[in-house]
């Protein structure tokens, strides 16, 4: 990719595993040893705008979120595959790029990727740095593990 796309790329990364991250069920681990699903996060958001990245080009956003974001799969979700991409194109006489095609089949595993990792309730959003959040994830843990 080049430079110009691979920024875009990176702008439209955070923004996709934002979406996810919101729109995921987190799952707690009771006492038990049961789950239970919990709210999505974005229900904390009711009336106030989310925490949402600024986003400068739509248009890719759009095309994933109109082509998947994921396809069902035998054994639950998956990335778009190419053919799904391809007859998606297709059918709606999209007009996208190669480079495009390639962008929004790693958003569309980003996508995947976010969605099962926000199902752990204390995972810390995509907006924090990937060092903060290892650390934000082991105080969570700790805290969680004190407080029972």
């Amino acid at each position: 990719m080049g430079k110009r796309l691979e920024e875009i790329a990176g702008e439209l990364s955070l923004y996709v595993r934002t979406i996810a991250y919101l729109t995921a069920i987190p799952r707690a681990k009771l006492q038990n040893g049961t789950e239970e699903c919990l709210p999505a996060r974005i229900e904390q958001y009711k009336g106030t705008e989310p925490p949402l990245p600024p986003l400068s080009h739509r248009r890719i956003y759009d095309l994933l979120m109109e082509a998947g974001p994921v396809e069902k799969g035998g054994m639950g979700p998956t990335p778009l595959s190419w053919l799904e991409i391809a007859a998606w194109r297709r059918n709606t006489a999209a007009w996208i790029s190669p480079r495009e095609a390639i962008l929004l089949r790693r958003l569309s595993s980003e996508y995947l990727a976010e969605s099962h990792a926000a199902e752990d309730q204390y995972r810390a959003p995509p907006w924090i740095p990937v060092g903060d959040q290892i650390n934000h994830d082991l105080a969570l843990r700790r805290l969680m593990s004190v407080l029972g």
